[in-house]
């Protein structure tokens, strides 16, 4: 009995480890093989990734569907020489039907290979985030939000809708289905309202969790926080400028030399006259230093003729010379000398003041007679 019992152990425990030795390999062939995944974005293209680490083997990926054969990767996705993804264009997606994928590698080293992993790709699509937002007031005082889908197949689509105001701490999530429209009822126009939408394909048309990244913010109210900032930040800096001021003003009183710089003087006119009127009691020309000489050579030493013309003889001697009419040039000085004529008909200067020199002119008209002076006249 002892004998047959230690044989019966004997056999099992090598049953045991191989046991235990396959349990441990698909344990580890399905570690390798979670950390593939392949999404589908938007129904445009896929991509299989998996992690790579150096040192391993470089990876070659195979795939096939239930009615295609095996093939190779044509696109691998690659980071520093090492493959670690594939790409497929749209013309290589098949929905609803079973998409297989294997990898393997070999270096010198080693090789080494991994599960085949199955996905269905309906439920591999990630679709991008809705875009266009627009927030619109009802007459119910009621904010409309509405989008555009990211693709086509409006049934198949759900959205997320999440949204908080400014005086909330955490967001408030609806989820609607087949509808581009939400809208949010009881609104408070103090608050500042943020909303954001995501979306993927509902239960009806496929078995997803891959929800789109969520779409960009779009506000709707008037931030309060903003403008308490904004005042805050205007108030120092005019409380900052008039330190400022104030520091400046200072600084120029104290300071003599800078206050000169900043505000020079402005110089006063009327000092440069002073000497005018104190030395030399308002003579311009002694003022400004001009000889006597050169003061003398301004004035007039020279005689100019003076003509006469007339139609009728002023007497019959003269007239009897001119035949009608005469002409009588005479000589006088400039100024204060007058010319008169003599009783020969010789020009006589006549002592006057400069001041009476045109004292006893007078300009009349009579039968076309201007008459200058005494002895001057002219008839037109």
């Amino acid at each position: 009995m002892t004998r047959q019992h230690s044989l019966k152990r004997q056999i099992l425990l090598p049953r045991n480890y191989w046991i235990w030795l396959i349990v441990l390999s698909n344990v580890a062939l399905s570690m390798q093989a979670e950390d593939l995944n392949c999404i589908v974005y938007n129904d445009e293209f896929m991509e299989c990734r998996w992690n790579h680490t150096e040192g391993k083997p470089n990876i070659t990926l195979f795939y096939w569907y239930t009615s295609k054969p095996k093939q190779e990767c044509m696109n691998y996705i690659q980071e520093n020489d090492y493959n670690v993804g594939c790409y497929f264009s749209k013309d290589n997606i098949i929905e609803f039907e079973q998409f297989s994928v294997y990898r393997n590698g070999s270096n010198d080293s080693g090789s080494i290979s991994f599960g085949t992993v199955t996905f269905y790709l309906q439920n591999q699509v990630k679709l991008y985030p809705p875009t266009n937002l627009t927030l619109n007031m009802s007459e119910n005082n009621e904010l409309v939000l509405s989008w555009e889908p990211p693709a086509k197949l409006l049934k198949c689509r759900m959205y997320e809708i999440r949204h908080r105001s400014n005086k909330d701490k955490d967001w408030q999530v609806q989820v609607i289905n087949a509808q581009t429209k939400y809208v949010l009822a009881s609104v408070d126009p103090e608050k500042f309202y943020t909303f954001q939408v995501r979306s993927k394909t509902n239960q009806y048309c496929a078995s997803t969790k891959l929800w789109s990244e969520w779409s960009p913010a779009i506000q709707w109210g008037i931030d309060h926080s903003q403008s308490e900032g904004s005042a805050g930040l205007r108030t120092t800096i005019t409380v900052f400028s008039l330190l400022g001021l104030m520091l400046l003003v200072v600084i120029v009183t104290k300071n003599e030399r800078l206050k000169v710089i900043i505000i020079p003087k402005i110089p006063n006119p009327g000092r440069s006259f002073d000497p005018l009127f104190n030395n030399h009691n308002g003579n311009f020309q002694d003022w400004l230093g001009v000889p006597k000489d050169a003061l003398e050579g301004f004035k007039s030493t020279y005689c100019e003729n003076v003509c006469i013309v007339s139609e009728s003889p002023v007497n019959p001697s003269l007239s009897s010379v001119h035949g009608g009419s005469y002409e009588q040039c005479g000589m006088t000085q400039i100024p204060g000398k007058v010319p008169i004529l003599g009783t020969k008909g010789e020009i006589q200067p006549k002592n006057t003041s400069p001041a009476m020199l045109f004292s006893d002119i007078a300009v009349f008209v009579e039968s076309n007679r201007y008459a200058i002076n005494e002895n001057i006249y002219v008839r037109v």
